[in-house]
């Protein structure tokens, strides 16, 4: 009997510690399920408390290990978690940046223009009434001492007079009569005309004007006079010595750009209209010399100097090349432009060479001491220029400041070093900076 009591209170015990140990084993449970995080494995920003879809790609959520060792991330597992399209595995040619100096050539593109030191403006010295015009037609030939006009102007009539005066009056007054001849000089008159005046003993009421250059006329006459006679449209052409250009040359201070001739206003001439002193009468230009004025991007500019040699080639003869130099480099930009001017002068006379033809150029130098990679190594992807440098077996973009460019080779400026290994060719990748993460 003691024995069957001793059994039961045993099976008893046993049967309280397993329900003890079944309600602990619960509580563990619940509190585990409890706190457990639910999150998505391609994209670990997604966590909730309680298991689903993700809202991104719609894979199921998975519990968040919350146990365990950290992984440590070591160098070899940090390469292999970096984003893909930060390095290349690819098995092409490389090669290595050579540090050397290039004689190097840009091409630019030009026209022929005019000399402005030859672009002359004739003034009239004295004011008067045009009798008789001589020059009436645009781009007329005219030669040094043609007659251009004959005026009328009562101060020339005076001026006359009081020489003839002079002369017959005091003839022993030597220093008189100088000071009179002096001044019709000053107004316009030659030598010439002022020994036939004091032959004739005679004053002409009408005065001829000679041009005192060899060219042709431009500007004259192209656009409507206006309705008063003496204010016919007079053009402010700029010039250097105003009313000092009847005997010496005035420099046109316009610059022949993209059109062959001069940006000036129209000068206004008929017979029978009155004209001012100081007022331009012509303009004209000597095409004995041209130059050629060329655009040349602005990463370029710096290289050329003065003097650097060009070749000029003209359409009508490509074989052909006119060697020349560099005469002047335009120290500015003009207005929404990327390309400053280059001023080459022709060489002697040039028939071949019109004024507004349109010709091509190369201009030589000598490169600054850089690197230089062959030109496939460098990708370009619109806002920047990449190599493909091999670090640790892989190819990562690296963004590089390229200069010029000299045959099959491009100067790097800035971003590589000396004996660094860069693909030989970048063009394996996609042209796309979405694609290609440069590291900055």
């Amino acid at each position: 009997m003691r024995k069957k009591l001793r059994n039961s209170m045993l099976y008893l015990l046993a049967f309280l510690v397993v329900v003890t140990l079944g309600a602990c084993s619960h509580e563990e449970t619940e509190h585990a399920e409890g706190g457990t995080e639910y999150t998505c494995p391609m994209h670990p920003q997604i966590v909730q408390n309680e298991p689903g879809t993700c809202p991104i790609c719609g894979m199921d959520l998975v519990p968040k290990s919350g146990h365990g060792t950290a992984v440590e991330i070591t160098e070899d597992l940090a390469f292999l978690l970096r984003p893909t399209n930060t390095t290349v595995v690819s098995s092409v040619a490389t090669t290595k940046p050579q540090e050397k100096t290039v004689q190097a050539a840009v091409e630019m593109e030009g026209i022929i223009t005019y000399d402005p030191r030859r672009v002359y403006t004739v003034p009239a010295r004295v004011g008067g009434r045009i009798e008789t015009l001589f020059v009436k037609y645009n781009f007329q030939p005219i030669r040094k001492g043609q007659k251009l006009m004959e005026v009328y102007s009562p101060e020339l009539i005076t001026a006359q007079k009081e020489l003839l005066y002079l002369v017959q009056s005091a003839p022993e007054d030597k220093q008189l009569i100088e000071a009179a001849r002096q001044k019709l000089r000053l107004l316009g008159a030659t030598d010439a005309q002022i020994n036939r005046l004091i032959r004739s003993g005679e004053e002409s009421y009408t005065f001829a004007l000679y041009s005192p250059y060899d060219g042709y006329v431009i500007g004259l006459n192209t656009a409507a006079p206006t309705a008063t006679p003496s204010t016919a449209g007079v053009a402010a052409a700029s010039t250097g010595g105003g009313m000092g250009s009847m005997g010496g040359g005035s420099r046109a201070g316009a610059t022949a750009g993209s059109s062959p001739t001069p940006p000036a206003e129209d000068v206004q001439l008929r017979e029978g209209m009155y004209v001012s002193t100081g007022q331009p009468l012509l303009r004209v230009i000597n095409p004995e010399q041209l130059w050629a004025e060329f655009n040349i991007p602005a990463g370029e500019v710096s290289a050329l100097a003065e003097g650097a040699p060009v070749q000029i080639t003209f359409p009508q003869l490509p074989d052909e090349a006119l060697e020349a130099q560099v005469d002047f480099l335009q120290p500015f930009y003009g207005e929404g432009e990327n390309f400053a001017k280059v001023r080459v002068y022709l060489p002697g006379q040039q028939k071949l060479a019109m004024v507004g033809q349109l010709v091509s150029a190369r201009a030589s130098y000598t490169a600054a001491p850089a690197l230089w990679v062959p030109k496939t190594a460098v990708l370009d992807i619109g806002t920047r220029s990449v190599v493909f440098q091999k670090v640790n077996g892989v190819f990562e973009p690296v963004a590089v400041t390229v200069g010029t460019t000299e045959g099959n080779e491009t100067q790097v400026v800035e971003g590589l070093q000396q004996g660094a290994v860069v693909a030989a060719n970048a063009q394996f990748l996609v042209d796309s900076e979405s694609f290609i993460k440069v590291n900055k």
